[in-house]
């Protein structure tokens, strides 16, 4: 029993991963990216259900996350697009992971681990985000040592990572996807035909000419288009979070909520406990300015946002009770309060908002096909 929970709804999950792969044409693989617990939604179930959406590929950020999926008996094609340590090639290795490298150091690593299971690389390239990748002016060497490691290992890819495809103007995106495929023109013959792959999500919606061999949506598999990719794909959220009502009581003229004592009442207010908190990943800007859903209406939130718990104004909502749900995320009686809404009004992104759902919100699969 718990008094808080998140509903991942698998069928949106494979929905979406099915019209992403659609948009995707023929000839182009997706990988579906479930890192960071897929993105807030449990990493086995996002992955199992993109499987069966039509994903070929699935794509982690650490050796952790890649180890995780294969304990969990899933055997699809897996990237870590993160940095891969030396100790950690041969775990890749002895788990069927493929690797991104970066530097002759990642190389050497890789072909130190490299043995009866060949280890398979992705080479990615920096065409301006600076953070992982071989700059440009180091691709030479970079794939000279490649060339000279191809007996130990396979160069199995070749990507790179946009900076700000999102952004409503396209110029800057188009132009790294110009760096590199010049790179790709140079290298891709002599390392063997290595797969190629660059567009995240709003790439892929957005600028159909970066999908090439494979495409990797993130936020998109979850159910929110990036910025200005419009409505090419339908997409439709796949979590929703609920917490119980703890207990109700009224309070009058002067009386105060929460730490601060930054909300007081200015007349009769009926006032709701909830059973969540910033510790299961409700932002604290939320204060005096989110809502939920109650009795059928949308309840603002009053007062600070506490560690376990939250108040809200249930005074125009229908007769709430101690133990009745309310919805923090996701759709009830006709309202929707989605990550975007919230993302928008605290100055963040709904990536964060997903992410931030904590582990001690136990995930519940619905709409699961068991496929």
């Amino acid at each position: 029993m718990t008094t808080k929970w998140a509903e991942i709804d698998a069928a949106a999950l494979r929905d979406n991963a099915a019209s992403l792969r659609a948009f995707a044409g023929d000839g182009c693989a997706v990988m579906a990216m479930v890192k960071a617990n897929g993105y807030g939604h449990g990493a086995v179930t996002a992955a199992n259900a993109a499987l069966d959406g039509g994903a070929t590929w699935l794509g982690v950020s650490a050796m952790v996350e890649a180890v995780e999926l294969r304990r969990a008996g899933i055997g699809a094609r897996l990237l870590n697009a993160g940095w891969t340590t030396p100790a950690e090639m041969a775990i890749a290795a002895a788990n069927d992971v493929d690797v991104a490298v970066f530097t002759p150091a990642d190389l050497a690593a890789a072909r130190d681990a490299s043995g009866t299971n060949r280890l398979r690389v992705h080479w990615k390239i920096d065409t301006g985000m600076g953070r992982l990748g071989t700059r440009l002016e180091d691709v030479e060497p970079m794939r000279a040592a490649l060339l000279g490691a191809r007996d130990a290992i396979d160069v199995a890819g070749i990507f790179t990572h946009f900076a700000s495809a999102d952004d409503e103007a396209t110029d800057v995106t188009v132009a790294a996807h110009e760096r590199f495929l010049a790179v790709v023109a140079e290298s891709a013959e002599s390392l063997g035909g290595p797969l190629v792959h660059c567009a995240n999500s709003a790439a892929a919606l957005r600028l159909p000419e970066t999908h090439h061999d494979i495409i990797r949506p993130g936020i998109a598999l979850y159910g929110y288009p990036p910025a200005h990719s419009g409505d090419a794909v339908r997409l439709r959220p796949a979590m929703r979070v609920c917490a119980l009502v703890t207990q109700v009581k009224d309070v009058g003229p002067g009386d105060s909520v929460g730490y601060g004592r930054e909300w007081m009442a200015t007349r009769r207010t009926r006032v709701a406990t909830v059973a969540a908190g910033y510790a299961d990943g409700v932002d604290r800007r939320n204060g005096n300015r989110g809502a939920v859903i109650a009795g059928g209406a949308v309840c603002p939130i009053i007062g600070r946002i506490s560690m376990d718990q939250l108040s809200i104004d249930v005074s125009e909502a229908g007769e709430i009770r101690a133990g009745d749900p309310v919805v923090l995320l996701g759709d009830e009686a006709g309202h929707r309060i989605d990550a975007a809404d919230i993302a928008a009004s605290i100055g963040t992104i709904s990536y964060e908002v997903l992410c931030a759902v904590s582990s001690r919100v136990p995930r519940v699969a619905v709409n699961d096909s068991g496929g």
